[in-house]
């Protein structure tokens, strides 16, 4: 094994100018004259640096992808890949572009030296050189290694910090809804509780059952559509209906405006959709309306949403103003700024806050073009006016479309229809069951029972739920029984929104049925009659 393939250190050296090193400073000689080589590693272990060495270019940048130095001594002249060539390698790899580069050269011409640092090179070391001076730009170099390593260090602290305190900002509002959308809930099931308890006990309670049953399970449905508008991801390549988006925004702080005796009223006018994801326009209401209680406080007042154009032909512009205390004119200029906040403890206010909400509802209007603008006066209230380009693309049908409805009052009687129910809920099958009572229906738990027993006796129609715990998921079925057969009839019915499903499932499926759905548009994409169910038929 001859020298360059070797690493040569002192054992428990300490390498010159590190603070508490984990290892010594790793030094990269590289030159093809074996001598200055020698000369040079000598010098670096003498003081306790870590020195590897190789002859030529590409054993350089083997080396260096390989062992990781913090300093490359390197020569111009080099047989094969020349020295700046090698720098230049180095500085374009992310893997490698941190490495100190100083160029040991005879070449120490002006045009010589702005050609190394356009290359990369980070220093110079004339040859002939003095050994005082190569030691001395060997510290310096290395010293701005550690200073970069630690502002690296240090920039990455932050950003995870500031992801963190992102999330629990998120998570805050998501607590402080979570309250009031527990006390709808347990509202909407009180009542089909209640109804049921006494249709248990008195038959006439029956119909009360079966009304508020589904009134309040419209209600739920509600809710779980502006949750679940809160989370979708966004694109630049979407856009949303406005008024759409801020009444699910409403219904979430609903109780929490109710229990502050706040007034809310909407005013809206006819507007094109807004170039932003659903999701991200009601994060930025919701944070608005939330500022705008806390502003008003306990004894009550007013908040007006407005919908509608700067201009007659201009933006989307969403205004919301509260009657609350106003902001002082000194942090109308700084209340965009992160972890600026009059809240809790970094403002003196009673509630809680990180100071990170208006900045991201500041990143995501400017991410997507808009303008966000804030006016207020203490004692008087503060106006937010958020305003948003225009989508020129094509939104999504309903959240509960069902592509090519079949018209139930133009079609015939249907025929007896061999239907496949593929769901891993048990109360779901024999619902669907029952209702189909008067088709061939089988009923499979798991995707993999499905596709075994479509292989064994073809369908009319499989209506197959997306999301299954105990199996493949829904889209890998699907994709399956596309296999079987190209034609197969799959209604897919999900809790899952129809944007969160990929196009071209929903382009060859037959229909989508968002849970929990009305089984007459079921049995319109059947292409069946409803009848009446009778109890003990």
């Amino acid at each position: 094994m001859t020298e360059s393939d070797t690493t040569r250190a002192k054992p428990n050296a300490t390498a010159e100018g590190r603070d508490g090193p984990k290892r010594p400073w790793r030094v990269l000689v590289v030159d093809d004259h074996p001598d200055i080589v020698d000369l040079i590693c000598r010098l670096l272990d003498a003081r306790g640096y870590e020195t590897l060495t190789a002859t030529d270019g590409q054993e350089a940048l083997q080396k260096a992808r390989d062992e990781s130095p913090d300093l490359i001594l390197l020569d111009w002249m080099l047989p094969g890949l020349d020295g700046l060539a090698v720098c230049r390698e180095l500085k374009a790899s992310p893997t490698t572009r941190e490495i100190m580069v100083v160029m040991v050269t005879g070449r120490g011409s002006v045009n010589n030296r702005i050609e190394g640092f356009d290359a990369g090179a980070d220093d110079f070391i004339p040859k002939p050189f003095h050994h005082p001076e190569l030691l001395a730009r060997v510290r310096s170099a290395l010293r701005i290694k550690r200073l970069t390593d630690e502002l690296s260090d240090r920039n990455r602290q932050l950003v995870e910090s500031r992801n963190e305190l992102v999330r629990q900002e998120k998570m805050a509002t998501i607590g402080l809804l979570a309250s009031g959308i527990a006390h709808e809930f347990n509202n909407v099931m009180a009542g089909i509780s209640g109804y049921a308890q006494l249709a248990r006990k008195n038959e006439k309670y029956l119909p009360q059952l079966v009304e508020i049953a589904i009134t309040q399970t419209a209600r739920a449905v509600e809710l779980t559509n502006s949750l679940s508008s809160y989370h979708r991801q966004s694109s630049h390549e979407n856009g949303c209906d406005v008024k759409d988006v801020i009444q699910r925004a409403f219904c979430l702080v609903q109780k929490m405006i109710e229990s502050n005796g706040v007034s809310l009223t909407l005013r809206d006018e006819s507007v094109p959709p807004a170039s932003i994801s659903p999701g991200q326009l009601q994060e930025i209401v919701l944070n608005m309306l939330l500022n705008a209680i806390h502003a008003i406080g306990p004894d009550g007042g007013q908040i007006t949403v407005e919908i509608g154009r700067s201009e007659a032909s201009g933006p989307v512009a969403v205004r919301i103003r509260d009657t609350g205390e106003g902001i002082a004119e000194n942090n109308l200029n700084r209340i965009f700024d992160p972890f600026f906040t009059t809240k809790g403890a970094l403002g003196g206010g009673s509630q809680q806050g990180t100071g990170l909400g208006l900045s991201m509802c500041y990143n995501i209007v400017q991410s997507r073009g808009g303008k966000i603008e804030v006016q207020s006066e203490l004692g008087k209230g503060t106006e937010f006016t958020v305003t948003l380009p225009v989508f020129e693309g094509r939104l999504p049908g309903p959240l509960d479309f069902a592509p090519g409805l079949p018209s139930q009052e133009s079609g015939s009687p249907s025929s007896r229809r061999r239907i496949l129910v593929v769901d891993d809920e048990g109360p779901i099958r024999r619902m669907l069951s029952d209702f189909l009572r008067d088709h061939d229906v089988c009923c499979c738990e798991t995707g993999d029972e499905a596709l075994d027993a479509y292989r064994k006796t073809p369908c009319d129609f499989v209506v197959l739920d997306i999301c299954m715990n105990k199996s493949q998921n829904g889209i890998d079925t699907f994709l399956a029984l596309r296999e079987i057969d190209p034609d197969a009839r799959v209604i897919l019915a999900s809790g899952r929104l129809p944007e969160e499903i990929p196009a071209n499932v929903l382009e060859a499926a037959h229909g989508h049925l968002l849970k929990p759905f009305k089984l007459d548009d079921l049995a319109a994409l059947l292409e069946i009659e409803v009848r009446a169910v009778t109890t003990g038929s």
